[in-house]
């Protein structure tokens, strides 16, 4: 049984999906202009978006498994406007402006996306459903109103505050005692998604090799020489679109660590059962914890719930598919926010790593002098943020000087991450933090 297999043959998103036909793996010598390493959102993303705006370019795109294996196919599908791990952690880090700045950005992000769908006529089940934040007990209240205040003091006026019989209005749960309501937001099939942009990307001529993994890169004079199992790419410039995977890069070792999340799916939903709860909207739902969770309805009227409880590995270790505990806890959780469905059979259930950078902000930058590019660290927000990701790969790898490549998380200077065992000890101190945080709000009422 392939890695492939083993790490997603619980997630629901492959399931009543056509199977696409494998690339094949690269065979022998090539040399390229472009090689993108990752062949998720990111590296589809990229490849597509510099096929299109230089035709002529010989691309390569080397995926280690198959397209979408990492977070791209097995996220939850939230299309948001969140960049990095929180609106106030923005502000704290780097201030108000950039914060409405990096908002703006993700409102564009969506917009793009959108556009892209309607244009190539992609089937992915996108809908602009909107996003609610709910707030669960009286101290995440509090916490969800500091952050409707934030959100207005910078000016962003599209987000406002629903009272508890206005959330009810829209779907039914005990635990629901307020929120912040978004409507720009969306949903999506990711994994349709990922089949799309690789649709595109081979359209326009992009060279595809799956199964492919990079062993081993250099830098040979001007040129890069990227080694794998059964071939070499020597190419002018390098795409690092490997996000929760970009630890395993020697020399990238430092910019990110790996975190993991789970998800389940229940069994559709009977109409009793729908009606019981509402939800005739169809948002997608968060709570307020630190360690929140985030559901929705898939489009055959599945519960489908992730977050909670999560792992942070030591040393990066990507073994960590699998978490019986976190599949439990999310269980629960279903349970105690819809009693009327409660013991739903659970159908699907799997997880995977996202990215994250030492200040949770996402980070875009080039090597060697513009010779090279990474992109990483979405946070679990990535789905409307790597599709115009793409494009700033795109103008930096051309060597252009645009609008995107002006923002201001693009080049930045940011903290390494430190070595082992300083990298687990620090990344416990903040969890422990959070969970802490979180512990004080769910005093303040009962919760899961």
């Amino acid at each position: 049984m392939s890695a492939h297999v083993r790490a997603t043959e619980g997630n629901f998103w492959g399931k009543g999906r056509k199977r696409r036909k494998p690339a094949l793996p690269l065979a022998g010598d090539i040399a390229v202009d472009v090689a993108v390493v990752g062949a998720g959102y990111t590296g589809l993303s990229a490849a597509y978006e510099l096929k299109r705006a230089e035709p002529s370019l010989n691309l390569a795109i080397l995926e280690a498994e198959a397209c979408g294996f990492g977070a791209s196919g097995r996220n939850a599908g939230f299309v948001m406007t969140l960049f990095g791990s929180s609106l106030a952690a923005m502000v704290a880090s780097h201030g108000a402006q950039r914060a409405r700045e990096a908002h703006d950005y993700m409102v564009a992000a969506i917009d793009a996306l959108e556009a892209t769908i309607a244009e190539h006529k992609l089937k992915c089940d996108f809908e602009r459903s909107g996003f609610l934040k709910v707030a669960t007990t009286p101290g995440y209240v509090t916490r969800v109103e500091k952050e409707l205040a934030l959100l207005q003091s910078l000016g962003i006026g599209d987000i406002e505050w629903l009272e508890a019989d206005a959330v009810a209005a829209r779907i039914k749960s005990p635990t629901f005692l307020g929120g912040l309501w978004e409507p720009g937001c969306g949903l999506i099939n990711p994994v349709k998604w990922v089949d799309g942009l690789r649709r595109l990307a081979l359209k326009k001529g992009a060279q595809l090799y799956e199964g492919t993994r990079v062993e081993r890169f250099a830098r040979v004079g001007s040129r890069y020489r990227l080694a794998t199992r059964r071939g070499t790419v020597t190419a002018d410039k390098i795409v690092f679109a490997t996000n929760g995977y970009t630890h395993l890069i020697p020399g990238l070792r430092s910019k990110q660590l790996p975190a993991f999340a789970y998800v389940i799916a229940t069994a559709p939903l009977s109409n009793k059962q729908l009606a019981a709860i509402g939800w005739q909207g169809r948002e997608g739902i968060e709570d307020a914890s630190h360690f929140m969770h985030f559901y929705r309805l898939t489009p055959d009227n599945r519960i489908l719930a992730g977050g909670g409880p999560g792992v942070v590995p030591f040393a990066g270790r990507l073994n960590h598919d699998a978490s019986p505990s976190a599949w439990a806890h999310l269980e629960r959780f279903i349970g105690t926010t819809f009693p009327a469905v409660a013991g739903i059979p659970i159908t699907h259930r799997w997880g995977g790593a996202f990215s994250v950078t030492s200040d949770s902000t996402p980070q875009i930058a080039t090597l060697d002098g513009g010779g090279a590019v990474y992109s990483l660290g979405c946070t679990g927000h990535g789905v409307a943020m790597t599709h115009m990701n793409g494009r700033i790969i795109r103008d930096l790898i051309l060597g252009r000087t645009t609008e995107l490549t002006q923002a201001w998380f693009v080049n930045r200077r940011s903290f390494p991450i430190p070595p082992e065992p300083f990298r687990s000890i620090g990344a416990r101190f903040v969890m422990l933090t959070m969970a802490l945080d979180d512990w004080w709000c769910d005093r303040s009422g009962r919760r899961l």
